[in-house]
């Protein structure tokens, strides 16, 4: 069975990706497997696993960085699973596009699917794209949704 991995972090438009993921497992009959990067500071032991299945709103109150992402993680699973998608959760420690390109390539994944923030010119010339940044290095094909919040 194909694997999707999708990038999810804890903005608006993960909903969006999530949605979009739920379309692509379900048209590729593909496995999901739904990362949200950790800063490496913030990390306590990584990568571990997440069941689908787990209520999202036991979870609702995140006090760090990487039970916040568990909590992205476990809300996507939920959502996936609504829609019938066979899916599983991942929280990664790592620089996000470096990370995403990594555990795809682990994963052996058909795609990378994930957003984008919209940023700046000036924002994307500090930071970086993390979207642009995926897209180059990436050796499988990868969906930006860019629908506008």
């Amino acid at each position: 069975m194909k694997t999707l991995l999708v990038a999810v972090d804890n903005s608006a438009n993960a909903r969006k990706v999530i949605s979009l993921a739920a379309e692509q497992a379900l048209a590729q009959q593909a496995a999901v497997v739904v990362l949200c990067c950790v800063d490496l500071s913030y990390s306590v032991t990584g990568p571990y696993e997440i069941e689908a299945g787990e209520d999202p709103e036991d979870f609702e109150y995140a006090q760090d960085e990487q039970q916040a992402a568990a909590t992205v993680v476990r809300q996507a699973l939920a959502e996936l699973q609504s829609a019938g998608v066979n899916a599983r959760g991942r929280v990664v420690a790592g620089e996000p596009s470096e990370t995403i390109v990594a555990q795809a390539k682990t994963l052996n994944a058909a795609m990378i699917i994930m957003g984008r923030r919209h940023l700046s010119s000036f924002n994307r010339l500090l930071k970086g794209s993390n979207s642009a940044s995926v897209i180059e290095n990436a050796e499988c094909p990868v969906l930006i949704d860019v629908r506008a919040d």
